[in-house]
């Protein structure tokens, strides 16, 4: 399974929704932002911390509040259980241009103790299904 492709999404839905930290973390952690990986995008909606929905292909009109973009390439490297330099946080994949965050930045910062660990369970779904 690759970063990316639907059967990955569904398994990440699952390893979110079962991470006992967002269970805690978040409580208050609802929203809908954007996520592009390459040439595919997706609409993840979060409710109180779990993955409600994710919308594949997701058309112009979906409502969504920010966005993360990146290469596949840039995904592959960031969602390594170990990620190399510059890969590890969105921050810094940020400052070195290998992703991209557009869109409500306050919406973002407001969840941001989530959101990084929402992304960090991309690393646990590599160990998931490898």
């Amino acid at each position: 399974m690759h970063v990316g492709t639907i059967e990955w999404m569904g398994q990440f839905q699952k390893t979110v929704n079962n991470d006992q930290e967002l269970n805690v973390i978040g409580k208050y952690f609802t929203t809908k932002f954007l996520w592009q990986i390459g040439p595919k995008s997706y609409v993840i909606e979060v409710l109180e911390g779990k993955i409600k929905n994710i919308i594949s292909n997701p058309t112009p009109l979906e409502p969504w509040k920010f966005a993360i973009r990146g290469t596949e390439d840039a995904w592959v490297k960031f969602t390594q259980p170990t990620p190399p330099p510059m890969y590890h946080e969105l921050f810094a994949a940020m400052f070195q241009g290998n992703l991209q965050i557009d869109g409500d930045i306050k919406e973002l910062m407001a969840n941001l103790r989530a959101m990084t660990r929402l992304l960090d369970v991309t690393r646990e779904v590599q160990l998931t299904v490898a």
